[in-house]
């Protein structure tokens, strides 16, 4: 059964103009990184990786298993970074989404992508271990 359809309500909620894409969205995607680490660990290289890319982590959510880590440039508070590690048994689901704050007509913030710069660097570093 197809139900494609019920991924319109969570699209639609996701581009509302003024707020940042809600995590459910995101957590509905396919995870495009996983690996057999503690939850623990992709956080610390996470936040290694950011800080060495020149942001600055200013938030660590839990939401029960789950952790996102909310990170911004130092230089850039029109960007934002975050990402959603969210454990399956074994397993660790890793997310990457990049905001950018919209100036224009709805002023809020409009994704800008998949963070894929940062997501990289954290693959290459959580595979070296």
């Amino acid at each position: 059964m197809n139900r494609s359809y019920l991924l319109l309500p969570m699209v639609v909620a996701a581009c509302a103009p003024g707020g940042y894409t809600r995590a459910e969205v995101v957590y509905a995607e396919p995870a495009r990184y996983e690996y057999v680490v503690p939850a623990d660990r992709v956080v610390v290289v996470t936040r290694e990786v950011l800080v060495q890319r020149g942001y600055v982590v200013y938030r660590v959510e839990t939401h029960g298993p789950n952790r996102i880590v909310w990170a911004h440039r130092r230089d850039d508070d029109d960007e934002i970074v975050r990402v959603f590690v969210s454990p399956d048994r074994e397993r660790v689901a890793v997310r990457g989404l990049s905001e950018r704050r919209d100036h224009g007509k709805h002023k809020g913030w409009a994704r800008n992508g998949h963070a894929d710069d940062v997501m990289t660097d954290i693959d290459v570093r959580l595979r070296a271990h």
